[in-house]
């Protein structure tokens, strides 16, 4: 077994705690694989523990190994994939969040605008144009928006004679 660190390493799995207790001629070899996710079930996992003639312990240990390793390392794989995954979608959700406060507060400045008694659109509509533009920049579909500038295109540039 002159390879023994090399064959741990094609595991894929990057750490372990290793514990090794000879009697006599019995080894007791107890194998925990750690993983770097959060996950705290994953802190939880009992070691792999085998039991034999030191003869034996050398010729069978990735052997006997082998199957629950693999499964150990899909585990991880999944979890830590998930974990990414999850951060993403917090990171996306507080950017909709963002997002949608910012232009429920730009709305809430536009109503204000237009009901104010002093406003006038034929002096003030590039304001209005410019609040409802700054809404469609961050929201294509805001309706209220949308139809803010229709009716403020009606004073951009006024025809007298129609």
């Amino acid at each position: 077994m002159n390879q023994f660190f090399s064959t741990l390493k094609q595991t894929g799995i990057h750490q372990y705690a290793i514990s090794v207790l000879f009697d006599n001629d019995t080894v007791s070899v107890s194998l925990l694989p750690k993983s770097n996710a959060d996950d705290l079930a994953l802190k939880s996992l009992k070691p792999f523990t085998l039991r034999g003639t030191v003869t034996e312990v050398d010729e069978r240990f990735f052997e006997i190994l082998r199957k629950p390793l693999e499964r150990t390392k899909a585990l991880f794989e999944n979890t830590t994939a998930f974990e990414k995954t999850l951060k993403e979608t917090e990171q996306k959700t507080q950017q909709a969040k963002k997002k949608k406060e910012s232009t429920a507060k730009k709305a809430s400045e536009l109503k204000q605008l237009l009901k104010e008694k002093g406003f006038n659109p034929m002096t003030d509509h590039k304001k209005a144009t410019d609040l409802a533009n700054e809404i469609l920049k961050i929201d294509p579909n805001h309706s209220e928006a949308q139809k803010t500038v229709k009716d403020m295109k009606a004073y951009e540039s006024p025809k007298l004679f129609e």
